[in-house]
């Protein structure tokens, strides 16, 4: 494999059923159950996403790989 390639692909392994590249999440909000679970993220007692502004699993991503 080409060091661009691993570059790119290095650090991802789908699982059985994954897309077999990293999704971009192009959604803006996340769902949660109850306003209780909302509350948590916002309160720092849970992780999860609720704005895509702030936080969300493809800049989570990218971030992981430069670091």
């Amino acid at each position: 494999m080409r060091t661009e390639t691993k570059c790119i692909e290095a650090g991802y392994t789908p699982k059985n059923g994954e897309s077999r590249m990293i999704p971009i999440i192009q959604s803006t909000t996340f769902k949660y159950d109850t306003s209780e679970d909302m509350g948590k993220l916002f309160d720092l007692e849970a992780s999860g996403y609720f704005y895509t502004r702030l936080q969300n699993p493809t800049n989570d991503y990218v971030a992981a790989k430069i670091a």
